[in-house]
């Protein structure tokens, strides 16, 4: 009995054993689950492999390096003939349903910038006269860059020339990891822009609103595109209200602005008019706008000649004759 026993569990172990055989010799032959394919794929390295296209692809095939992935960023179509021949060849049980079938590959990358590639121009432009202030354009301005994903890259400069007539530079570029080849070489050119900052507003502001410290903002332009009543200093603006509707971070013309109106065209006003040991007053009438301290013309209502008169209040102006005569002409008292 007990060697009856023994002989059964031999052969229970024996059983499980060849079951456990079976199984991984289905799996080393892609037998453990249907093959299947994969319409799209990403892949990191130079190689597509016969595992990226089909699915429990034998683990001795798996790796095996079929076609060339397509450059860093790029996209690659693979269509179905193509793909059941690749099936045949390696001994997958595999069959496109359909001629349209197709499986479209892309390639991850890495993306250097405009931006890194300018600021590395930049700094190799140090050493030569540059304008104040400057600023490096690059004459592409879509210039982007993609490098294999698994790559270190470095944007370096290898050569660049100058003139300080045309303010126009030419550089060689290489792209790639710190001691090793490059995988990118390339010729950029652009220009070197002297640039001016001016305040500018944070928002928009309507006419009549006054400019205040939290209205203004800073922004660069290129000085050689600054027309000559660009207001570049902030205190020309303060306190200044806008003669029509202003943009935010838009340059501002002196001529966009002016004082706030403290007598608006017809108001009626008190004229002033102080002498040594006498002042005499009379009433008027605003003939244009008047800002604080602003010389407007005013209508004296009794005799009704025109006269200048500087604005002191929002309903008060005065005038300063030079002598009595010219006292008795402008308010004739």
């Amino acid at each position: 009995m007990k060697r009856f026993i023994f002989f059964l569990s031999l052969l229970c172990v024996l059983f499980f054993a060849w079951q456990t055989q079976a199984e991984t010799d289905k799996l080393a032959v892609g037998e453990a689950d249907p093959v299947s394919l994969r319409e799209n794929i990403s892949v990191s390295s130079n190689y597509i492999r016969l595992g990226d296209f089909f699915t429990n692809v034998p683990l001795d095939k798996a790796d095996t390096k079929i076609a060339y992935a397509p450059k860093p960023g790029r996209r690659a179509s693979f269509d179905a003939r193509w793909l059941y021949r690749i099936a045949r060849a390696y001994g997958l049980q595999w069959r496109p349903l359909s001629a349209d079938l197709r499986t479209v590959v892309n390639r991850e990358s890495a993306i250097i910038e405009k931006d890194e590639i300018r600021d590395a121009i930049a700094r190799a432009l140090g050493r030569y006269d540059l304008p104040s202030n400057p600023e490096v354009e690059l004459s592409n301005k879509n210039l982007r860059v993609h490098v294999p994903s698994d790559l270190m890259a470095e944007v370096q400069v290898n050569d660049v020339s100058y003139s300080r007539r045309t303010n126009r530079f030419a550089a060689m570029v290489s792209i790639g990891e710190k001691g090793m080849n490059p995988v990118k070489q390339m010729r950029v050119t652009g220009a070197v822009h002297s640039m001016l900052e001016i305040p500018t507003l944070t928002h928009r502001l309507s006419k009549g609103d006054v400019i205040s410290q939290n209205d203004i903002t800073w922004i660069k332009v290129r000085a050689d595109q600054t027309q000559r009543d660009i207001v570049i200093d902030a205190q020309d603006i303060l306190g200044m209200t806008p003669k029509r509707l202003l943009h935010a971070e838009r340059p501002i013309r002196t001529r966009d602005v002016q004082r706030p109106v403290v007598i608006p065209k017809g108001s009626v006003v008190t004229i002033i008019l102080q002498m040594p040991g006498m002042t005499l007053t009379s009433k008027g009438k605003a003939m244009e706008n008047g800002s604080d301290g602003e010389t407007i013309r005013v209508i004296n209502s009794k005799t009704k000649r025109t006269i200048d008169a500087i604005v002191l209040s929002s309903s008060t102006v005065t005038v300063v004759p030079l002598t009595a005569k010219h006292a008795q002409l402008a308010l004739n008292q």
